[in-house]
């Protein structure tokens, strides 16, 4: 009777460490797979794996929750972010300010899809790390050979693939101009090189190893030719505010080294002939650039929109106004007012001060660094609310959250 209640045990034991394996490689390549593979289309739409995973990540927290029902403190924000969506949407029904449409209520799928991947913390152990970090690399390799794919030019299947054949961006991708890396557009694959570009320095800033540096300076190439001005700005500055605030060092030394990284790569925009990011900031600075105008066009009708309905916003409202809002900040604004602007607020004050507690790991800085560069891409784009992005942002969520307990088994 002992022999076969301790093998029942072991097969238990083992059938648990099997479904948190499993666990580990859904939630890492579930979330990195929106940010290095196409969308995948099914009827009229697309939708990436990430989405298509989150219910398979959802059984198993079910399976988990049966035994032992624990819920950590950062599943809170997607779900009150889907909430959100639902509320400001009826209001702006209930008051006129658009007619029902149901793919109102849909936009909330954006954020709750990720609350299974949340609400696997409590049964995830701190050694899924590993399986985070490889997952990391081994997409990071694709998006290598994916970006140098577009700037040598000798596949446009390849853009086809990620941008699709209706996409405005296609033809300066096809043409050399610009690349969207594993993007749906240059912007988007902007952002992507630089997490991935992040990601290399924060583990060469812990380790030290000559690689991490080289690979990082390959994405760090790879962002300066998408031409994404505002990913390459917000890129440098997270990267400078980390470095000069929480790096160590003398300050003095410090911010010599700065000026010197700043004015290497105002030489290379002009050396590789990026003109698409010089003229694009020549005419910003004359108030001729038109993208960077209609941006803030944009936020000031989110102003007046705001007026209106401060408190829910006027929701999604895709019968009556553009779906297409670059500007995440006056998206926000607009859609779900002071509510909106409250939770969002808090997530990333909960974010940033997650990775202070995590700096001395390469998670913490990764998350810190892309925290900061996030919120100036906000300004014109949308890092949140797009399909792509918002992967990073919960994939570094959890990696730090799991990190920490390492942390506090140490101390």
């Amino acid at each position: 009777m002992k022999n076969n209640y301790e093998n029942k045990s072991l097969i238990k034991a083992e059938l648990s460490k099997g479904v948190r394996t499993v666990s580990a490689i859904l939630i890492s390549f579930g979330l990195l797979s929106a940010i290095v593979l196409p969308s995948i289309p099914l009827g009229s739409i697309s939708v990436y794996l990430v989405t298509l995973f989150s219910p398979v990540v959802f059984v198993l927290v079910l399976i988990f929750l049966f035994k032992a029902p624990f819920v950590h403190l950062s599943s809170l924000f997607p779900l009150l972010l889907g909430i959100m969506v639902c509320l400001s949407a009826l209001f702006s029904w209930t008051v006129g300010f658009s007619s029902a449409d149901g793919r109102d209520v849909v936009e909330a799928i954006k954020y709750v899809q990720f609350l299974p991947y949340f609400l696997m913390i409590p049964f995830l152990t701190p050694r899924v790390l590993k399986t985070f970090h490889w997952a990391t690399v081994s997409c990071s390799i694709l998006a290598l050979i994916v970006g140098f794919i577009q700037v040598l030019g000798v596949n446009h299947a390849v853009s086809y693939l990620y941008l699709g054949a209706d996409s405005s961006h296609i033809g300066s991708v096809i043409s050399g101009s610009r690349i969207s890396v594993t993007g749906s557009d240059p912007n988007v694959g902007g952002v992507i090189a630089c997490f991935f570009g992040i990601y290399y320095i924060s583990l060469y800033a812990v380790y030290k190893r000559v690689w991490y540096l080289l690979v990082f300076l390959l994405f760090f190439y790879l962002c300066f030719s998408t031409q994404s001005r505002t990913a390459l700005i917000a890129f440098m500055f997270g990267l400078s505010f980390y470095y000069f605030f929480y790096s160590r060092g003398i300050l003095l030394f410090k911010a010599i080294f700065l000026s010197l990284a700043i004015a290497l790569v105002v030489f290379l925009v002009f050396y590789l002939d990026l003109s698409y990011i010089y003229i694009g900031i020549q005419y910003a600075l004359e108030g001729k650039n038109s993208s960077l105008n209609v941006r803030f066009e944009n936020i000031y009708l989110a102003v007046q929109r705001f007026k209106e309905s401060p408190i829910f916003g006027i929701g999604p409202a895709k019968s009556a106004f553009t779906t297409v809002i670059d500007s995440e900040y006056a998206l926000i604004i607009q859609r779900y007012g002071l509510i909106g602007i409250s939770i969002f607020s808090a997530y990333i004050v909960y974010l940033l001060k997650l990775a202070l507690r995590n700096l001395s790991s390469h998670w913490g800085i990764c998350l810190f660094v892309f925290v900061l560069m996030s919120m100036l891409v906000m300004i014109t784009n949308n890092i949140f609310s797009g399909y792509q992005l918002m992967s990073v942002i919960v994939l570094l969520n959890i990696a730090c959250v799991l990190n920490e307990r390492v942390s506090n088994r140490s101390t």
